[in-house]
């Protein structure tokens, strides 16, 4: 799971050198460019419901599953600090390449893994390549569309589809093929290589890419200019609370069906995560016409009864009713990411988008992992069930503090 912006600070131009043999062209090309993240980005979810797997085989404790899972974005916030922008001086293609190298290389050590460390360097590989590809991906497809598409809605649609594709895949070849923890990661391997290919036949659009290693730039760029500080709270709120919701699932739905639902089906535990991924693609297809603000506030809105079905699924236990709440959270989800990810470019400074943006996404990255670990550590001192509560309730209040603070912050301009 990653992100990327969905304004891009592009050198477009056709001087850049292209391999031999045909390019793609119009529509096709941001199709196919929108096809390579969605096969990239299947890698990020691919392990969620192989997770059990691992934890039965290797014998380690909920904790360690957590943290098993927050490597990767450890390894994805690094990239996106210090390479965040390396395809605008590289090129498209070669950022691409490089993530399909570091997603192989990743898929590898997870066929080896036989112990924790691996299991741990596998994900931190994983984490460190798909910042890559949400970068130059989606600057691609908003390159090649020039105008003819809906560029941010393509992209982010891909991402989700490949996010939820991904455990999806894994869980019914875990459950119903043999080999489970090698099977999943060779299909991996074939998608890495079906995505490289399309990347080959696409036009690069930067116009002078930078060719010597030593001429790239690696110093981050975050920050928030004080004046927009107070606009820019709502929107990081926002992001932090409805990518927790995602964490959670992408991270531990499989092993809360296992222990509180004893649902030991690895094929279900991927469709539930699949479930909230679709959803969330849909509702952002069908909710272009919102706009950014009343996106976000339906967004935060809708995740407070997605967090309570997630209560109530585990009170009950009731698998109808956690279904329930993937969807609504999927739908939450989709609008709280579009509606937030909006306001913040529209606020920011044309000279200061990317840092701003990058700062927005420290949020992302922030909520997706933080919260799913304090749920892995508060599990093994409490129980499971207890764990989620105090998750739902922590959020929840996280929804509501967004919603707050957006009406705050507006209500000085009201009177001007």
């Amino acid at each position: 799971m990653a992100l990327a912006q969905t304004q891009v600070e592009a050198r477009k131009g056709s001087s850049a050198k292209t391999p031999a043999g045909p390019q793609l062209r119009g529509n096709a090309a941001s199709l196919a460019a929108a096809s390579v993240l969605m096969l990239t980005f299947m890698g990020a979810t691919l392990p969620t419901p192989l997770y059990v797997i691992y934890r039965d085989e290797l014998h380690f404790s909920q904790i360690t599953l957590t943290l098993i899972y927050a490597v990767y974005f450890g390894g994805a916030l690094a990239t996106a600090f210090f390479l965040g922008r390396l395809s605008d001086e590289t090129g498209r293609r070669v950022a691409i390449f490089a993530a399909v190298a570091l997603s192989m290389i990743a898929t590898v050590v997870f066929i080896f893994a036989d112990s924790l460390p691996m299991l741990f360097l596998a994900r931190l590989m994983s984490g460190l390549g798909i910042p890559l590809a949400a970068g130059a991906g989606t600057a691609w497809v908003a390159e090649l569309c020039e105008g003819r598409c809906a560029a941010a809605s393509l992209s982010a649609g891909a991402i989700l589809a490949g996010l939820g594709l991904g455990p999806l895949v894994a869980g019914i070849l875990a459950e119903y093929a043999p080999a489970p923890l090698i099977l999943p990661f060779l299909l991996l391997l074939l998608l890495g290589i079906v995505a490289a290919a399309i990347a080959w036949h696409l036009p690069e659009t930067v116009k002078r890419p930078v060719r010597a290693w030593s001429k790239l730039s690696l110093r981050p760029r975050v920050g928030v200019p004080r004046a927009i500080v107070p606009a820019f709270l709502a929107p990081a709120i926002t992001a932090f609370a409805t990518f927790s919701l995602l964490g959670f699932y992408s991270a531990l739905a499989p092993s809360l069906l296992q222990q509180v639902l004893h649902v030991e089906s690895h094929a279900i535990g991927g469709a539930v995560v699949f479930e909230l991924y679709a959803v969330a693609t849909l509702v952002l297809a069908l909710t272009q016409w919102v706009d950014a603000r009343a996106a976000m506030l339906w967004g935060l809105v809708l995740l407070i009864p997605a967090l309570a079905l997630l209560v109530l699924a585990n009170e009950a236990p009731s698998l109808p009713i956690l279904l329930t709440g993937a969807g609504l959270g999927g739908a939450a989800a989709a609008l709280g990411y579009r509606g937030s990810l909006q306001l913040v470019n529209s606020i920011a400074p044309d000279d200061r988008r990317a840092e701003i943006v990058s700062t927005y996404l420290i949020f992302c990255y922030a909520g997706v992992s933080l919260p799913v670990i304090g749920i892995g550590f508060l599990a093994a001192a409490e129980t499971p069930v207890i764990a989620d509560e105090s998750f739902a309730v922590v959020i929840a209040a996280f929804a509501l503090a967004a919603i707050f603070v957006d009406f705050r912050s507006r209500r000085p301009r009201a009177r001007t």
